[in-house]
């Protein structure tokens, strides 16, 4: 489980991140101890991977345990089972299920075009006379893009808040598609948002009325949905980013189906045990339609169901999803033929905890490394720059593969503390940085930057220049030194 890459906070509501690789497979076994899992939360939240986290278990027998630890944030209450997450793309499982509901209905069939869940005047593009489908769009194969061309969100830090119906609509009017719809598998919240918000118009009711009348009501998820009742909201984990910062909720409105959902480590059992109960009435038929894999997804043998994945690393396959918010990251896992299910919420966003969720569902996956950045700026909480400093050289240290370290580690926590206006301080940073990569262009720029909120002109004119001279196509650098009277 290595395979990562970067979550956008502002574009994306997961992170399909991570990789099976197999090994020899081991006999299954019970889930750790209440304290030895506890033990290990502990170590995680103290190496700064997230403020907390929930974690839910669901054993073959049907038992259910959760274990937590770490802080709900300042004035929250202490983090337990009811602890309310936002979970992201993990809502994109429940938009599968529902799209099983209502094939299984006759409301809708698989191969239906999503135009024709759309207003007549919305044009949706095609290629080569080959339409986007409800199949194409649960199984990420639409050719539509992550994020929406027209998407300019007046407030990054509620991004998905104004994004409004009609946009939606102007977007898919002047997209081009690059490929044909089903030829390949692109990640696509744009194209999970579009297939709840057509299922919920199909309906005649909202997506958060659709989904809480087809899956949560049914399974007495009674503390799930979009919008935070007063019981959600007193017991909400208040959501942080990567470097411990508080910050806001998401509302996402039009793109609901993509990633709205909140919820409980109770309930997301709830959820779990269902995908694990047999049975043929209601929706449990839903719940199971939506696991099967229906197309290949990616290059590392995994397949897609209606958006759920599967990923067979070794003996064991595990059908699981993700998810990210700007203050959260969360992962449900299932392995099915072992009857055992894993729930992990943190409330961090960065790269979370998906790791410790394969492991305890295959104990021969490993944990991740403690990720620098993160563990640099708890260590600062803790005991300021110079714990920070020596935070990153001890990590430093004793890691083997030094491609962990590169120069983005250092300079996110640079901005962090230049953002929250610690200014000295991120000069100390941005100066290791350029220490420990001389030769590398960026380190200097940023260096640069902050030599100009102190207003150390004379420092910030040479920390640009040698950035220039490093990488002559800097065009910030240069235009910097323009701005500052300086002649290339």
């Amino acid at each position: 489980m290595t395979r990562s890459h970067p979550i956008r906070l502002g574009g994306a509501f997961t992170l399909i991140a991570l990789l099976l690789t197999p090994r020899a497979a081991s006999a299954q076994r019970p889930f750790p101890s209440d304290s030895s899992l506890r033990a290990t939360l502990a170590d995680l939240v103290a190496a700064g991977r997230a403020a907390g986290v929930v974690v839910g278990l669901l054993e073959e027998d049907g038992t259910r345990r959760v274990v937590a630890h770490g802080s709900p944030g300042a004035g929250g209450r202490p983090l337990d089972g009811e602890s309310v997450f936002e979970i992201g793309s993990i809502t994109k499982t429940f938009t599968g299920t529902l799209l099983a509901d209502m094939a299984s209905r006759g409301n809708v069939a698989l191969t239906d075009p999503i135009a024709s869940l759309l207003p007549a005047e919305v044009r949706v593009p095609a290629r080569n006379g080959k339409v986007i489908t409800l199949l194409d769009l649960t199984t990420h194969r639409s050719g539509l893009p992550r994020l929406p061309t027209n998407f300019s969100p007046a407030d990054p830090a509620n991004p998905y808040a104004d994004y409004t119906e009609q946009q939606l609509y102007a977007f898919l009017s002047g997209f081009t598609l690059p490929r044909e719809p089903g030829a390949a598998a692109l990640y696509s919240n744009v194209g999970l948002g579009l297939l709840g918000h057509g299922l919920a118009r199909r309906a005649g009711m909202s997506y958060e009325a659709l989904v809480t009348e087809r899956i949560l009501r049914p399974l007495g998820m009674e503390h799930s949905g979009i919008t935070l009742t007063p019981w959600m909201r007193e017991h909400l984990a208040h959501g942080h980013n990567a470097y411990g910062d508080r910050v806001p909720n998401w509302d996402i409105t039009t793109l609901a189906g993509a990633g709205a959902l909140r919820s409980t480590a109770d309930d997301m059992l709830r959820y779990a045990a269902a995908a694990l109960t047999a049975g043929d009435t209601g929706v449990l038929v839903a719940v199971h339609d939506a696991l099967r894999a229906r197309r290949a997804y990616g290059t590392g043998g995994d397949s897609i169901g209606f958006n759920w994945i599967v990923s067979a690393g070794n003996e064991r396959t595990i059908t699981w999803h993700n998810g990210g918010t700007a203050g959260y990251r969360t992962f449900l896992g299932l392995d099915r033929a072992a009857g055992q299910a894993v729930v992990v919420l943190t409330n961090s966003g960065g790269n979370g905890l998906d790791d410790l969720g394969f492991h305890l569902l295959d104990p021969t996956i490993r944990l991740a490394p403690v990720p620098v950045g993160p563990a640099v700026a708890t260590a600062y909480r803790r005991g300021g720059i110079e714990a920070a400093l020596a935070r990153y050289r001890t990590l430093r240290a004793a890691e083997q593969d030094a491609g962990r370290f590169g120069e983005g580690e250092l300079n996110g926590v640079g901005y962090w503390l230049l953002r929250s206006g610690r200014t000295e301080d991120a000069i100390v940073v941005f100066r290791l940085n350029v220490e420990m990569f001389p030769d590398a262009s960026n380190p200097h720029d940023s260096l640069g930057e902050a030599y100009l909120v102190r207003g150390d002109t004379g420092r910030a004119i040479v920390s640009y220049r040698r950035s220039v001279e490093l990488n002559p196509n800097n065009t910030n650098g240069i235009e910097v030194l323009r701005r500052l009277g300086v002649r290339q």
